[in-house]
């Protein structure tokens, strides 16, 4: 028997099997609307933040990525040590940082 015989049978068999109760409560789940909304929400977050997306067929969600963690060290001359401290975290502190420059070169309270 040839490799492609095999995998032809395969498929045969399971493009004719016959639906089971599970696979019609699959199917009703994702056609409901309150997953459709929730799973593209989440689908299209994960995207965005550049994770790679799997949906299974059971309706699962799965998504992997990887995080950027900074940790900054500061040289502390009283404890004769590196001192971890806290960085600028993204674009937020600095936005904030310039509208209280800005506050006090007007004279301004925030």
């Amino acid at each position: 028997m040839k490799k492609n015989d095999t995998i032809s049978k395969r498929l045969a068999s399971a493009i004719t099997r016959k639906p089971t109760e599970n696979d019609s409560e699959i199917t009703n789940m994702m056609l409901d609307p309150r997953y459709l909304r929730q799973s593209s929400s989440l689908i299209q977050e994960a995207l965005q933040k550049g994770f790679d997306v799997l949906q299974l067929s059971n309706g699962d969600i799965v998504t992997t990525g990887t995080k950027t963690v900074v940790y900054q060290y500061s040289w502390d001359e009283e404890k004769g040590k590196l001192v971890k401290t806290k960085p600028d975290s993204g674009r937020k502190s600095r936005r904030n940082a310039e509208e209280d420059e800005e506050l006090a070169e007007t004279g301004e309270e925030a």
